[in-house]
């Protein structure tokens, strides 16, 4: 039986970790930094801080960070898919750490959970056409944007341990 407290329990450093991955995410894509792969759908290393953040700070962390790096300026543009899947994310993350497994596995359910997420709010919510063609094309942003997360949080993991420590709730 899976312990629902200790899945939702979170601490003042994981919020902030989220907050601050999340501003990150916030920043890059509001800046500009991505790949046009085919419109509106791009390629961005947003995904890397806020998947980072869904991982190690567990399912409210991933809704922070999810959410701040859902928005676009101008305000009120909102990438609704980002935050049920980093939730998510998160969740899983959580779980796994909860039995003692590495919170970063967790990262390959980001394409499997997104890929539907925005097929289905781009079918929902925009003009764009969201015919069975953009499902490859939001595989490969996801696959491509999860294992860019995953590399990253590898490299972390190895060399910043303590992070990983002082995060623990």
């Amino acid at each position: 039986m899976v312990n629902l407290k200790a899945l939702f329990t979170t601490n003042i450093r994981q919020v902030v970790f989220a907050a601050l991955m999340g501003a990150s995410a916030f920043a890059v894509r509001n800046v500009g930094l991505y790949i046009l792969i085919y419109p509106p759908f791009r390629f961005d290393p947003r995904w890397i801080f806020s998947l980072l953040a869904a991982c190690w700070a567990g399912p409210v962390g991933g809704f922070i960070a999810g959410t701040l790096a859902a928005m676009k300026l101008p305000y009120p543009q909102v990438d609704l898919a980002a935050i049920p899947a980093h939730f998510f994310v998160g969740l899983i993350a959580k779980s796994l750490m909860t039995r003692g497994k590495k919170s970063l596995y967790a990262i390959v359910f980001w394409p499997l959970l997104g890929v539907p997420f925005y097929w289905l709010t781009t079918l929902i919510l925009t003009t764009a056409s969201a015919t069975i063609v953009l499902v490859p094309v939001l595989a490969v942003i996801g696959v491509s944007s999860g294992l860019l997360a995953f590399a990253v949080g590898l490299a972390v993991e190895k060399r910043a341990g303590v992070l990983l420590n002082f995060l623990k709730a």
